[in-house]
């Protein structure tokens, strides 16, 4: 009938729930050898996931969470008059967390209340914000189907009517859902502000959209969440407070997070079903024929009280033929013995699985290694039977309750009913077998999205080192590492050190050798951002110099070097070799004439500043700068995100130790906006780091206080220990210029506590205890103080660290004019004295800074005029560098009489 949509019966059973349907009954149908069942389409059914379906199918009792639901819905009715709650639901596997949630959202959703879901997946851990985007997806109700241009108009629609203050938003919540408009691009800037941004609209979205009318948010799994997807669940958690919305979230005893602190969060622990609980589901499942006697008994003892091992075994007794009839009304058809009930459920579901037919075996096999949610079209690349008996499979499996239709659209997807059936199915496999399968799904995978080859590239190389592919393993967990980047250490380090371990397992080549080689430098590269052992970075550097001297490298060696360098000078606090390594870094890579290996190698002048060759670091830099002529990308991948941004930030920072404050503040900032437009989110927060340096040497601690707090958040976020315990540094500093001693000491304590657990900012050392000693005299406890000075003097000193030699000195000068005093008038001049000559000799920015302990000296010694003319002599200093807050500070005193 023209305008009318019919479906075979085959066709209905795989779209039940989803579709409305109506029975026409048997109708003979030409070229078709006997009647087929007809069913006309009349609309869209109301199940949108797995468990809408198995309940239209029939779910076994809901039974024994009476006490479970009277919590949740007091804590929808609180809810509901304003005060959002969040409920946590925690428990093992197979509890029925999942149940629980499901028939509470049911409830409420037949109300007619919008009900929100996202589930974390153990094969995407490794995928940033897969839950997330799904979430959004679903709420703006677009799907990979639609175009470009559909998906903006309905994400613009759905924002506008909600509120039309979201309207500068849209741009941001285009790229962030990969439908950018090309007429209106998003903003560029850095990961971390981008995420912070679309968080920040996220939470205004959750806000809003409760404001106009209630909602249940429903976030399972939350032990399968990737970190940025944890992020974005801690916004919504915080975005509930005062909100008409009930947040409920269920995870395994193991997860934790820190929003589980708050007021409005309370725990529901799901223990397993009680004895009545249990008889009743037994008795729904089994029903109460006289032949089953004992058997509810037996069933009961070996499953423990566990849902989902309860219908797991009654399910194995009826394929096993044990029990027959339906479900019910079943009834023994042979007798059970002790041995027909393991003891475990991953034991019922290797038998279950046993029993299937090979094909429908070989899918769900297949299937398992794709993970516990696998899209039809990988599944279709990878299984050998055509496309008419994958469907025939897939609806066998659906059948036995092994898997189960979650979407339909834009492609079918189906999932594991329990992740335990996955993981049971996966080993239960032959390892020739299951290699093989990894490998036909890594190369599905790239062929069906490739467009999304760097986010899936962890996700391939997971794939093809379990295929035993072990060179194509490590080109993926190259690219994954390289994808993470400095925006993610941690993991980064993680695949780059798989890359080096696999490539020492191949046969020797040339890629093999380049693989080892990069893998190394990289090891080292975030060994020193999160912490290495002096041994462990030794034997790399050793045997990634040895490999690039056999191959004639000297890129690879360059990088070494350097690489190496920077862990001795900041893992061990070795500087001067440090230095001497660094220069042998950059020779080489004069020697090669590559511009993109002299910007890499350049970096590592930090070594030269902290020795003191502040004007043959700048030079390096200068020519680095020179080399890039603008080109943001040269040397790009290496050491940091943009190059460029990072030398023209360092070369702001060496400038400022030599004086040039206004040229330093200048170069900064530059530096900063180009990180920024490049996202290169660790350079960000290292400009901050100079910038709070030049702060304090301007003497302005609420701009020290704020970069210092920008470049910890920074930090923290991107988990870099180097970062994080030079951030506690200057946030240290900058409390101690607003005289907040306590809080300046618990930052420094902090720093140190970075640096000696996981060896990495050591050379901040003398710095931090020059402060920290400062700090101590600040609360009056002046023989820590002292002994605390000495001792960053004395290191400064044997390390050959003159960058700090002048601080220290500072400090201890300070220090005994606030202890010993008149006592101590000898060590005080000696130790300004020092400070003075490192000043003419490279660090002129502390010149002035030592002209007013003169000034106190003078002060202590009763000379006012010579107090005066030292306090004159920084105040024309402070102003020839451009000091402005100190400059400011020393007008006012002037002005006063001398006391």
């Amino acid at each position: 009938e023209p305008g009318k949509a019919y479906l075979t019966q085959h066709t209905a059973s795989l779209v039940e729930g989803y579709l409305a349907l109506t029975d026409l009954g048997e109708f003979q149908v030409k070229g078709a050898s006997k009647a087929l069942g007809v069913h006309e389409l009349t609309g869209v059914g109301v199940a949108r996931g797995r468990l809408d379906v198995s309940r239209a199918r029939g779910f076994s009792r809901f039974v024994g969470r009476d006490d479970e639901l009277r919590v949740l819905e007091g804590a929808l009715d609180q809810a509901l008059e304003g005060q959002g709650q969040v409920i946590g639901i925690v428990g093992e596997a197979g509890v029925g967390k999942s149940r629980l949630c499901h028939e509470f959202a049911e409830r409420y959703r037949a109300k007619g209340m919008p009900v929100y879901h996202v589930a974390g997946q153990a094969h995407a851990r490794s995928v940033p914000l897969m839950p997330v985007l799904e979430l959004m997806r679903a709420y703006f109700d677009i799907t990979d189907l639609d175009s470009d241009q559909t998906a903006r108009e309905r994400i613009a629609g759905k924002l506008l009517l909600l509120d039309e203050s979201f309207g500068d938003d849209l741009p941001l919540i285009f790229d962030f859902l990969s439908v950018p408009d090309p007429e209106k691009p998003a903003q560029r800037m850095d990961p971390e502000a981008r995420q912070r941004q679309v968080l920040g609209v996220i939470k205004r979205l959750t806000r809003a959209q409760s404001a106009r009318e209630p909602g249940l948010n429903l976030f399972e799994d939350l032990h399968w969440l990737d970190p940025a997807s944890e992020a974005f669940l801690a916004t919504q958690v915080d975005a509930s407070q005062g909100t008409r919305s009930l947040t409920i979230v269920n995870f395994r005893p193991e997860y934790h997070a820190p929003w589980m602190s708050k007021s409005y969060y309370r725990q529901i622990a799901l223990v397993p079903l009680g004895a009545e609980a249990i008889e009743e589901m037994l008795r729904d499942l089994l029903g109460s024929d006289a032949s089953l006697a004992g058997l509810p008994e037996l069933v009961r003892e070996r499953t423990a009280g566990n849902p989902f091992f309860i219908e797991e075994v009654v399910q194995s007794l009826v394929e096993a033929g044990n029990l027959e009839g339906e479900r019910g009304a079943y009834r023994l058809a042979r007798p059970v013995e002790d041995a027909a009930v393991p003891a475990s459920v991953e034991a019922v579901l290797s038998a279950r699985i046993d029993r299937v037919a090979q094909r429908e075996k070989s899918v769900l096999q297949a299937a398992a290694v794709i993970g516990k949610e696998f899209p039809e079209p990988v599944l279709t690349r990878v299984v050998e039977p055509d496309p008419a008996e994958l469907e025939e499979a897939l609806r066998e499996l659906v059948g036995g309750e092994f898997v189960y239709e979650q979407e339909l659209y834009p492609e079918a997807l189906y999932a594991f009913k329990h992740p335990l059936t996955q993981e049971v199915a996966y080993g239960s496999q032959l390892g020739d077998r299951r290699a093989a399968v990894h490998g036909a799904v890594a190369r599905a995978i790239a062929e069906q999205y490739p467009e999304r080859l760097d986010e899936l590239a962890a996700l391939l190389a997971q794939h093809w080192e379990a295929a035993g592919e072990k060179l194509e393993a490590a080109r993926w967990h190259a690219r994954a590492a390289a994808w993470a980047g400095t925006s993610d250490p941690s993991q980064s380090l993680r695949h780059w050190r798989k890359v080096r371990e696999l490539a020492d397992s191949l046969p020797e080549s040339a890629e093999a050798t380049a693989l080892g080689l990069t893998g190394r430098i990289f090891e080292l590269q975030f060994g020193f951002r999160l912490g290495i052992s002096h041994d462990e970075a030794e034997a790399i550097f050793t045997e990634g110099e040895q490999m690039a001297s056999k191959s004639g490298d000297i890129g690879s060696r360059a990088m070494l070097l350097s690489s190496y360098g920077l862990i001795r000078g900041v893992g061990d606090g070795e500087v001067r070799e440090y230095a001497n390594l660094a220069r042998q870094a950059i020779a080489l890579a004069e020697e090669s004439e590559d511009p993109a290996l002299y910007m890499v190698t350049s970096f590592f002048s930090y070594g030269l500043l902290q020795i003191g060759e502040y004007r043959e670091a700048v030079a390096i830099l200068d020519r680095a700068i020179e080399l890039a002529d603008g080109d943001v990308t040269l040397g790009a991948g290496f050491a940091v995100g943009c190059p460029l941004a990072f030398c023209l930030t360092f070369k702001g920072g060496f400038l400022l130790n030599l004086g040039h404050l206004d040229e330093a503040r200048d170069l900064i900032e530059r530096g900063m906006k180009l990180a920024r437009e490049q996202g290169d989110i660790e350079t960000v927060g290292w400009s901050h780091n100079w910038g709070s340096w030049l702060a304090y040497m301007s003497g302005k601690p609420e701009a020290a206080l704020r970069h210092a707090t920008q470049t910890l958040e920074i930090a923290e976020r991107i988990g870099s220990s180097f970062s994080r315990a030079w951030a506690w540094v200057l946030l240290g500093i900058a409390e101690w210029m607003r005289e907040g001693w306590q809080a300046a000491i618990e930052a420094f304590e902090r720093s140190s506590a970075i640096s000696k657990e996981r060896r990495t900012a050591v050379e901040a050392e003398p710095l931090r205890l020059a402060f920290l000693a400062e700090s101590y005299l600040g609360l009056g406890e002046t023989g820590r103080a002292v002994n605390l000075v000495t001792e960053g003097v004395e290191l400064a000193r044997r390390r050959g660290q003159r960058v700090y030699e002048g601080t220290t000195n500072l400090s201890l000068a300070r220090v005994l004019l606030g202890t010993a005093g008149a006592a101590a008038d000898g060590e005080i001049e000696a130790a300004l004295a020092r400070a003075l000559e490192l000043t003419r000799t490279g660090e002129r920015v502390l010149e002035p800074l030592v002209h007013v302990e003169l000034a106190q000296l003078a002060h202590q010694r009763g000379d006012e005029e010579g107090r005066e003319r030292e306090l004159r002599e920084a105040h024309r200093l402070f102003t020839e560098i451009g000091a402005t807050g100190h400059a400011e500070r020393l007008s006012a005193e002037l002005a006063l009489p001398a006391s």
